[in-house]
């Protein structure tokens, strides 16, 4: 009998699939990222600045109301008018500045004759003379130039034409009707009115430190009726310029106590000296310059453009973002007490039993007054930590005994010191500022120094904070 085939029961046996590392890896590699990517959304990053020697680019340009000794002249007559100087021209009693015809028929024959003038191979040379001036100086940032170079041009042709107007005047013979108007006095002329010819630094009021609404009247017309003003004089070389000022712009020339002041008038590049001094115009304070010349440049010009030529002064130039306030107690200083390296004071504490005592507790300072010592309200005991001087906490002098109640405070501008890796207030002297730094005086007591690292962005951290 054939042996029968013992049948094989096959089970079938799950084997573990082997750890794929490189997934492991690339997935801890991923939360890693996700972390750091959470953490720095979701924190304030503190970033630092070194602290450096500079100056500020400070805007010392302004613009000054003009006060000059003006007289204003009116016609005694109406009818036509011609003219025979130009404006800004120095004129005396014996200086022809109008005619006026009644009819109009001299005044006719005169402008015909002004308009057929001959000019001589020397008045182009002057006229040639003027455009290649223009030229060679001609620069794109200082369009205004144009203007003077066409009051100029208009200035010589108005001479040339005088001339043949004179002789027309010759030509005319004598008329009732027609009458010469010679200058009232000596000085400058200018055909123009604003309102303020008789305006002293005494009687100004702050609406004329505003130049928006400023509005001259031209004086020049062909026709003209009796009473009308027709030309004025400036009559004196000495001329005032009062410049409005920021009350910290006064108080720093006040400390200065500048009397005198190098100019630059921004319209042809000229300089001056004046006299300086400081005024109240309503509330506003302002710079008084007073000048002896240059009054003949600018008097077609109530409101004048000037630069003070003063030095920048040196500092520690910082970032206005590193800039913080913060609050600190006032400590009188005679109450301060020095052991060994130590500087703190004596503050007053009581026992179990309620019997007081005094014990020495250091304290950093920030900063000192003539009077006052400040200090921090919240530094407290590393060991317990306290506040070392609560508000309401007594001192004591040692020597007179005498207490001091805890609790005035002032606050301090400053910024945050990072040298220790933690941050430590610092205070600061600010000396100007503009839009994105400050600069602040070197060398003070609690300051800064040169190559300091502070936290460029102040508001973001808190004193004796750890900066990674």
């Amino acid at each position: 009998m054939a042996q029968r085939r013992r049948r094989r029961k096959i089970v079938s046996v799950r084997r573990k699939r082997p750890i794929n590392i490189d997934l492991v890896f690339f997935g801890a590699v991923a939360v890693y990222i996700c972390v750091i990517c959470y953490m720095g959304m979701n924190s304030t990053h503190i970033a630092g600045y070194e602290v450096n020697e500079g100056t500020l680019s400070v805007n010392h340009t302004y613009t000054g109301f003009a006060v000059r000794q003006e007289t204003i002249y009116e016609a005694n007559t109406s009818g036509y008018v011609s003219y025979y100087i130009r404006e800004g021209e120095r004129v005396s009693g014996s200086s022809l500045v109008y005619t006026i015809d009644e009819k109009g028929e001299i005044n006719e024959l005169i402008q015909q004759n002004a308009e057929s003038v001959d000019l001589t191979d020397e008045d182009f040379s002057v006229i040639r003379g003027e455009i290649r001036s223009y030229m060679n100086d001609y620069n794109d940032l200082e369009f205004s130039d144009a203007y003077g170079f066409q009051s100029s041009v208009e200035g010589s042709l108005m001479d040339l034409m005088n001339q043949s107007m004179l002789e027309s005047l010759e030509d005319a013979g004598e008329s009732s009707m027609f009458s010469r108007v010679y200058a009232g006095g000596i000085g400058i002329l200018e055909f123009y009115t604003d309102g303020y010819e008789g305006v002293t630094v005494e009687s100004m009021t702050e609406e004329m430190l505003d130049a928006s609404s400023y509005e001259p009247q031209n004086l020049k017309k062909e026709l003209v009726q009796t009473g009308e003003p027709m030309y004025k004089l400036a009559t004196s070389e000495k001329w005032s310029l009062i410049i409005p000022l920021t009350e910290e712009e006064a108080a720093g020339f006040q400390q200065e106590e500048t009397k005198y002041m190098e100019v630059e008038f921004t319209r042809d590049h000229t300089r001056a000296w004046a006299d300086f001094s400081l005024v109240y115009v309503g509330a506003t304070p302002c710079a008084r310059l007073d000048f002896n010349n240059s009054m003949v440049r600018f008097a077609d010009a109530r409101y004048i453009e000037v630069e003070f030529m003063v030095e920048d002064e040196r500092g520690l130039k910082i970032p206005n973002t590193a800039i913080v306030e913060k609050d600190f107690y006032l400590i009188p200083k005679k109450f301060l007490v020095e052991e060994g390296d130590d500087q703190g004071f004596m503050k007053e504490i009581y026992d179990e039993n309620g019997q007081s005592s005094t014990e020495f507790v250091s304290m950093v300072l920030y900063y000192a007054d003539e009077e006052y010592y400040y200090a921090d309200p919240k530094e407290s005991d590393f060991s317990t930590g306290k506040e070392k001087i609560p508000t309401g906490t007594y001192l004591v002098e040692p020597n007179t005994q005498e207490r001091f109640q805890i609790g005035m405070n002032d606050t301090l501008q400053g910024v945050y010191n990072i040298n220790k890796g933690y941050t430590q207030f610092r205070q600061i002297n600010i000396l100007y500022q503009n839009e994105e730094y400050t600069l602040v005086e070197e060398g003070t007591s609690y300051g800064l120094t040169v190559y300091d690292h502070i936290v460029l962005n102040g508001e973001a951290v808190n004193e004796e904070e750890i900066v990674y």
